[in-house]
């Protein structure tokens, strides 16, 4: 099942010229993979599965985001669209997003002041598991965030899950990138899934956009 998106009309311009640059980018990525070393490449979202999740949290009214993975910022530009459709004061948008290597956060931080969302973005630098603890230390997280993202080292997906969702409110939504795809992920991701099955207060089913989303909903 391939699922297509409609056109980018309705996205912020200043957003879209950006997701448009970086866009390029990834499909050169894809036409010379074998090229580009693991530590260089995006490893982003498609663009499908970017609109998929900006007409999700925007029909969530999602105003707080949490995001596991930044690489060069293109999910967190979508993210950022929704965010300013759905805060309409400009006060109470926010997206907490993380990332270990310094270079993509450097092209990052220019992508979100190229796109005029920089206020909107606080970059977390260095590892995940780190920041998410210090995050769930904080009582004020608590059942804090209205979508939580997660695209990291997948070897790590459970214990991200696990520290994030108590920090998701109940109605909330935790999303799971490459479901599906690379194959070489596949029993990670099995045991991602089983895990979150097993839980008694969510929701969850997968997505198969592209490389599978798993849209997880908290329901206490």
């Amino acid at each position: 099942m391939v699922l297509k998106s409609k056109s980018t009309d309705m996205i912020n311009p200043k957003i879209e010229i950006v997701l448009s640059k970086i866009k390029k980018d990834i499909e050169y990525e894809n036409q010379n993979i074998d090229h580009i070393s693991s530590e260089h490449r995006l490893n982003a979202i498609s663009e499908n599965i970017g609109m998929f999740y900006n007409t999700l949290l925007k029909s969530l009214s999602a105003k707080k985001i949490l995001e596991i993975g930044t690489s060069v910022g293109y999910s967190t530009l979508w993210f950022s669209d929704a965010i300013l459709e759905n805060d309409k004061t400009g006060n109470d948008g926010l997206i907490f997003t993380i990332e270990g290597n310094d270079k993509k956060i450097k092209k990052a931080t220019q992508n979100f002041e190229d796109a005029g969302v920089q206020n909107l973005i606080s970059i977390k630098s260095g590892d995940a598991l780190k920041n998410l603890a210090v995050l769930a230390d904080d009582i004020s997280y608590l059942r804090f965030f209205d979508f939580i993202f997660i695209d990291a080292d997948k070897e790590r997906y459970i214990e991200y899950f696990d520290l994030c969702l108590p920090m998701l409110r109940t109605g909330g939504i935790i999303g799971a990138d490459n479901i599906l795809k690379p194959k070489r992920f596949n029993a990670l991701m099995e045991k991602y899934l089983e895990h979150v099955r097993r839980k008694e207060n969510v929701q969850t089913v997968t997505i198969p956009i592209d490389n599978g989303e798993e849209i997880t909903l908290k329901t206490t």
